[in-house]
C-alpha cells in the first residue's frame, strides 16, 4: 500500500473494545489541511513502511507550518500502528506548530492518542483544551473527556459530562455519547435511563455503527 493511502485510513481504532466503540464514532467531520500540505514532498509511490523516516526529514528540515504537517501525518501513521505514545507526542508536535482549526484537530488527536496509551490525565487536559478552544469540535471534546472519566474509574465525572453533552444536540458525537451513557447506567444499575438512552440512540441515529451493536428488542426490530 503506498504510503499516502496508508495515512489516509490511519484512524482505526485499538482493539479495546472500549476504544472501538469510541474511536469509530469520533472521527471530525473537518480534514485536516495541514496533512495535505505534506504530501507533494512526500515521493510518490512511497511504501507505507519507508514513511515515518521521511517524514521525520521534513519536519525536522521544515519551516513552521511543513514541520506541522509532518508532525501530524507522523502522528497518524503511529496511531495506525496502534503505537500511542509516539502518536501522542508527534500531534503535540504538531499542535504547537499549526494554528486555528488544524491546531486544535493535532491536539483533539492528540487526546485520542492519550487515551489509547492509557493516560487519563493527559487527554482529559488535550480534550478541556480543545472543548474551551473550538464550536466545531467540542462535543467530540467533550466526549473524549467523558472518556477519560471513564479510563480514570470516575464514574461520577463521567456521568455528569455525558447529561451536560446529551442536554443539547451533539452532533455526531452523539451516538457514541448515548451508547457510552447506556453502558454507564447499565453498571449504575438506572435500568430506566440506560433503555430510554437506547431507544434515542435507535431512533436518532438508525444507521450508527452504536445502534448496528443494539440487541433486537431496544432498536424497534422484531425477533
Amino acid at each position: 500500500m503506498a504510503a499516502e493511502s496508508m495515512v489516509r485510513k490511519a484512524f482505526a481504532p485499538p482493539p479495546a473494545a472500549f476504544w472501538l466503540l469510541f474511536a469509530l464514532g469520533c472521527a471530525p467531520a473537518l480534514p485536516a489541511r495541514a496533512m495535505d500540505d505534506v504530501w507533494p514532498l512526500v515521493p510518490k509511490g512511497l511504501p507505507a513502511d519507508s514513511l515515518a523516516p521521511v517524514l521525520q526529514r521534513i519536519e525536522a528540515a521544515g519551516p513552521a507550518s511543513t514541520a506541522g504537517a509532518a508532525a501530524f501525518a507522523l502522528g497518524q501513521l503511529h496511531y495506525a500502528h496502534g503505537e500511542y505514545r509516539p502518536a501522542a507526542a508527534a500531534f503535540g508536535r504538531a499542535a504547537a506548530r499549526l494554528q486555528g482549526l488544524e491546531h486544535t484537530e493535532a491536539r483533539y488527536r492528540q487526546g485520542l492518542a492519550f487515551l489509547g496509551d492509557r493516560d487519563p490525565a493527559r487527554a482529559r487536559a488535550a480534550f478541556d483544551e480543545v472543548a474551551m478552544l473550538s464550536q466545531p469540535f467540542r462535543s467530540l471534546a467533550q466526549l473524549g473527556l467523558a472518556r477519560a472519566f471513564a479510563l480514570a474509574g470516575d464514574e461520577e465525572q463521567e456521568l455528569s459530562v455525558l447529561r451536560r453533552l446529551l442536554d443539547r444536540p451533539a452532533g455526531e458525537a452523539e451516538p457514541g455519547a448515548l451508547a457510552s451513557y447506556a453502558a454507564l447506567c447499565d453498571r449504575l444499575r438506572r435500568t430506566g435511563e440506560a433503555r430510554a438512552a437506547r431507544e434515542r440512540l435507535a431512533k436518532r441515529w438508525p444507521r450508527s455503527f452504536e445502534a448496528a451493536l443494539l440487541p433486537p428488542d431496544e432498536t424497534g426490530a422484531k425477533p
